[in-house]
């Protein structure tokens, strides 16, 4: 679909025309990722809403998520990832370049990037117009009178995010998100531009708590009967275009407990509830397409407590959101050419192995 301002002047045709070889980079094509792959549970995942083992131990847990979702060295995730980490009120946290250089090299990561883009281009089960932007990024624009330099535009945090450089004033500095996720608000823009080239690469996080995060957790009941827990999860996948080719989700867990045989009691509801957002793999086909619902019920013995846990399936990496910007003169008309620029970023990449955002575990304490 074309871009176009209403406009009958001759700088309104060169309005047109810079907006268009502006986003040449993604192939002037909007993107509609509704039909990825979205298989549901798989049903031999007996794993995938709660695990029917009581655990004591906490190492115990984390060996079992290893088995159930295992994680990568290294993760790719196509466009602007949606499990940045924000604040209550969804503002970017933003992570520096001082953070993120320590375990990955800026200029690697460029590579590594365009290297990803390739892959996730040949891949022929994957739209074939989030194909053709990830080509863009591994290739670049071939309007572009100049070619990105291998070397990037180093950020200095998350947040430092300006990615366009231009005469024209709406376009100058535009946000790497609106870039990446094909939001311009320029004034009589009939149709929204489409993705720009952009892709998260990231190394594993190395600090504690980083890989199967806790999503929620009751607080501990007394032992010496049964307690009934009722887990849920409201899961969005957010794959639509005006996301751009930035796939991921949101879960919303929520649990409920009844403790049983001589506690009594109504019990209540869960403290520590969350929301979170997560990235896709570039590597991954799988989509959650339902909402869990599940009712377990676990004996807890005199002199423990239990509790139900909630486990994050995947882990956060520490990387770079590499975007090729593709530059351009208002007052020519006319692309002027590309730049690669690197922005710090911790990102939550769910696990490629799974369907399910989290499982929870009976647990069991002193």
């Amino acid at each position: 679909m074309p871009t176009t301002l209403r406009t009958g002047s001759a700088r309104g045709r060169r309005q047109r025309s810079v907006v268009a070889g502006f986003l040449a980079t993604a192939a002037l094509t909007s993107l509609a990722l509704a039909g990825s792959p979205t298989p549901a549970h798989a049903a031999d995942d007996p794993k995938a809403g709660v695990d029917e083992k009581t655990y004591e131990k906490d190492e115990d847990v984390i060996a079992k998520m290893k088995e159930w979702a295992p994680v990568n060295g290294s993760e790719s995730v196509m466009g602007y990832p949606k499990g940045l980490e924000r604040d209550k009120d969804g503002k970017v946290k933003p992570v520096s370049y001082e953070d993120v250089k320590r375990i990955y090299d800026a200029n690697t990561a460029v590579e590594d990037a365009k290297k990803a883009a390739k892959a996730y281009a040949d891949n022929q089960q994957n739209p074939s117009d989030a194909r053709r932007v990830a080509t863009a990024l591994a290739e670049g624009n071939p309007e572009a009178k100049t070619k990105a330099e291998n070397s990037a535009e180093i950020k200095n945090n998350t947040t430092d995010d300006k990615t366009v450089k231009s005469k024209d004033a709406r376009l100058d500095g535009r946000p790497a998100e609106a870039y990446c996720g094909g939001r311009l608000d320029i004034p009589g823009l009939e149709n929204p531009p489409p993705a720009g080239a952009c892709a998260f690469v990231g190394k594993l996080d190395d600090r504690p708590d980083s890989t199967y995060p806790q999503r929620g957790a009751t607080d501990g009941v007394a032992g010496g009967g049964k307690i009934q827990y009722k887990v849920q999860g409201q899961t969005t996948d957010e794959s639509s275009k005006t996301e751009g080719w930035s796939v991921g989700g949101k879960f919303t867990p929520k649990i409920t407990f009844t403790p049983g045989g001589d506690k009594g009691g109504a019990g209540g509801e869960a403290g520590g509830e969350v929301s979170f957002t997560y990235s896709y793999s570039s590597t991954s086909l799988k989509r959650v397409t339902n909402t869990t619902e599940q009712t377990v019920e676990t004996d807890v013995p005199s002199g423990k407590k239990g509790y139900m846990e909630g486990r994050g399936n995947g882990a956060y990496y520490l990387g770079y959101i590499v975007v090729r910007a593709v530059d351009a003169d208002y007052d020519m008309g006319t692309t002027r050419g590309e730049r690669m620029i690197a922005i710090p970023a911790r990102v939550y990449v769910q696990s490629s192995g799974t369907t399910s955002p989290v499982t929870w575990f009976k647990r069991l304490a002193s």
